[in-house]
């Protein structure tokens, strides 16, 4: 059977064939009516617009790039689920590559992924976000690029981010609310956004609540579950343990159930714990974990339509939309246990 050409779509709908092309590419000075139409004879005659043609015109790949270094194959597919569903919307490729931000080479083997792939751009996730280097990088070579969730989101224009120290503030008061003071937290790693701004919600919620700040209920972890275990360790043998803890990601929070049932401390009867990102296995838990789910998905799915935009010089920029966390409240979290306070 013949495939069907733009040419058979435009004969159909009686309209050019560069018009049912800016309806393909999303472009904008089409009208309503027309687009209607057009997408109806897509349908009807189950048009598959032809990538390679479509690149050549363009003078581009139609590829864009997702770069990530993140052991938390749960972080991966929503932030690949997210950029995916915007590259159909928009008629582009996405590559996923995996990268070591730390590694000497990073530069070098990105400099050769992107001459082998002819990536038209990049959406960058933490913590490659705050490598200057990269970032110097992909500007002396042109290479358009949005990033998630930086520690420095004053270029605004280029990022996407959400404020996790609003929504963990939240948390804490939560904790605060049911009568505890000692309120341990583990940090996930530093210089970080995520990081940073939900230790900094963590020290508003206090502030808020005249309690004093104890850096001996800190504890660093790396957002694995073995660094939670290792974290809550330290915590419930302090000499004056907390009666709550926030752990940064919900890895972290399950290590710290691991300690405490070795330890034979009851959740929520002796501790109450909170984690972050709502990951399936919050759920999973026993008791269900109060947790924040986090728009990580709507996230990457911002940062891949504002880097197909800025590439799509003619379309219509991005609406702004205020993407918001939620605090979700099951049975790990409870009243404060004065008989362990």
């Amino acid at each position: 059977m013949k495939a069907v050409t733009m040419q058979d779509v435009a004969d159909r709908a009686g309209v050019s064939p560069k018009t049912v092309s800016r309806v393909v590419n999303n472009e904008p000075r089409v009208s309503e009516s027309t687009r209607k139409k057009i997408e109806k004879v897509i349908d009807e005659l189950s048009f598959k617009p032809n990538k390679s043609a479509q690149s050549l015109a363009a003078d581009r790949s139609l590829l864009i790039g997702l770069l990530y270094d993140n052991p938390s194959s749960t972080y991966v597919v929503d932030l690949q689920a997210g950029v995916l569903g915007v590259c159909n919307k928009f008629g582009y490729g996405l590559v996923i590559h995996p990268c070591e931000n730390d590694s000497p080479e990073l530069i070098q083997r990105l400099r050769e992924l992107l001459v082998s792939s002819r990536m038209d751009g990049l959406v960058l996730t933490p913590p490659m976000t705050e490598n200057q280097e990269l970032l110097d990088f992909l500007v002396s070579s042109g290479t358009p690029y949005v990033l998630i969730s930086p520690l420095d989101n004053s270029q605004s224009e280029l990022s996407v981010s959400v404020d996790d120290s609003v929504i963990t503030q939240q948390a804490i008061q939560s904790l605060i609310d049911f009568g505890h003071r000692r309120i341990g937290f583990i940090t996930g790693l530093r210089k970080r956004s995520g990081s940073e701004m939900r230790l900094l919600g963590y020290q508003q919620a206090l502030e808020k609540n005249n309690i004093s700040y104890d850096e001996s209920l800190i504890v660093q972890g790396n957002f694995t579950f073995g660094s939670g275990v290792l974290a809550a360790q330290e915590l419930l043998r302090h000499e004056n343990p907390p009666t709550a803890i926030f752990a940064s990601n919900d890895y972290m929070a399950a290590g710290v159930m691991k300690a405490a049932l070795q330890l034979r401390i009851s959740i929520p009867h002796e501790l109450s714990l909170c984690g972050f990102d709502d990951t399936p296995v919050a759920g999973y838990m026993s008791p269900g974990l109060t947790t924040i789910r986090h728009p990580l998905e709507r996230l990457a799915s911002h940062a891949g339509e504002l880097l197909i935009r800025q590439l799509k010089k003619h379309t219509q920029p991005l609406e702004v939309e205020t993407l918001k966390s939620e605090l979700i409240l099951r049975g790990s979290t409870g009243p404060v246990n004065n008989k362990t306070n």
